[in-house]
C-alpha cells in the first residue's frame, strides 16, 4: 500500500511563558535597583564632619524618610529572598540608649572634660571610647543624685533604620500626643566605626491635661556623629530642666556585633 502523502513530522508545542523565569528576573532586576540605591546612599553618607548637629530638615527627614528611603525599604522587602544571604552577613548593630538625670550642681563631677560639640541651646556633646564610657558609669554610681530614667534598645542592620518609643499619650488640645521616648537613628558600620544619625526626644506632663503647655519636653537631641564600635556619645540636654529642676542627659552606644553576637573588634 502506498504511503499517504503529504504527512509531516507532529508539530513542536508552542512554548509557554515561563512564569517562574519571570519572577526571578523582576526579583533580579528588583535587587539591582536596590543595589544602585545602597550605593548612592553609602557614597552620600561618607562626607561630612565626625559630629554634626542635624538642621530641622534633617531631622524632619529622619523622623519622616524621603521617597528615595521609602523606594529603598520597598525593595527590600519585595527581594527579601535574594538578600536574605546577604543580610545575613552584614554585622548586626545592637543600640542602647538611656536617659541620665542630674542634678545641676552634679554636672562637673562627670569627669569628662571637653566637649567635642555644643550649640546655641547649651547643649554639650562627647564621644567616648569603650573604656572611658565605662568608666563614666562607674563614676555616676556614686555621683549623689544621679539616676538612670527610661533604657531603650534597637536592633537592626547596618544601614537600615530604626525607632522605638516607651511612655505613654495624653491629650492636648484634643490630639492624643505621645508622652515619654522616643528613639530614630539609622547605623552604619564604616571602618571598626559606627556613624549613627540620631534623633531622641524626651517629655514628661507639665501642666493639668488638656492646656497647651501640658507637655513639656526635658530633652530633643538631633545629632550626625561618628562612634567608636561599642563606644559611647554623651549629650549635656542644656537649660532644660524637668519638674524637679534636674538636668536631663543622654547616652547612647552602638555595638556592631557578629553573627554570634560578639562585638566586632578591628
Amino acid at each position: 500500500m502506498d504511503s499517504v502523502a503529504g504527512l509531516s513530522e507532529p508539530a513542536s508545542p508552542i512554548p509557554t511563558p515561563n512564569r517562574h523565569c519571570r519572577q526571578r528576573f523582576a526579583l533580579a532586576l528588583l535587587g539591582v535597583l536596590l543595589l544602585v540605591i545602597t550605593l548612592l546612599l553609602t557614597l552620600a553618607s561618607r562626607s561630612g564632619p565626625p559630629f554634626a548637629w542635624l538642621t530641622q530638615a534633617e531631622l524632619a527627614q529622619l523622623a519622616n524618610p524621603g521617597p528615595l528611603t521609602q523606594l529603598k525599604e520597598k525593595v527590600i522587602i519585595l527581594t527579601l529572598p535574594l538578600w536574605m544571604r546577604f543580610w545575613n552577613t552584614q554585622p548586626q548593630i545592637l543600640a542602647d540608649s538611656s536617659l541620665l538625670i542630674l542634678p545641676t550642681a552634679a554636672a562637673e563631677q562627670t569627669g569628662l572634660g571637653t566637649p567635642v560639640a555644643t550649640n546655641g541651646n547649651g547643649m554639650r556633646a562627647w564621644v567616648l571610647p569603650p573604656t572611658e564610657l565605662e568608666a563614666l558609669r562607674q563614676r555616676l554610681n556614686v555621683i549623689p543624685g544621679a539616676s538612670f530614667g527610661n533604657k531603650l534598645r534597637i536592633h537592626t542592620v547596618g544601614g537600615l533604620g530604626g525607632q522605638a518609643f516607651t511612655g505613654g499619650t495624653t491629650r492636648v488640645a484634643g490630639i492624643n500626643t505621645p508622652i515619654g521616648v522616643t528613639v530614630h537613628l539609622i547605623p552604619k558600620f564604616v571602618s571598626s566605626s559606627v556613624k549613627l544619625t540620631l534623633a531622641v526626644r524626651s517629655t514628661e506632663i507639665g501642666a493639668p491635661s488638656g492646656q497647651a503647655e501640658a507637655v513639656k519636653t526635658n530633652l530633643a537631641v538631633a545629632c550626625r556623629v561618628l562612634l567608636p564600635n561599642a563606644g559611647g556619645l554623651v549629650v549635656d540636654g542644656g537649660g532644660a530642666r524637668d519638674a524637679s529642676g534636674k538636668n536631663h542627659w543622654l547616652i547612647v552606644s552602638p555595638t556592631a556585633v557578629d553573627a554570634r553576637g560578639n562585638p566586632i573588634k578591628p
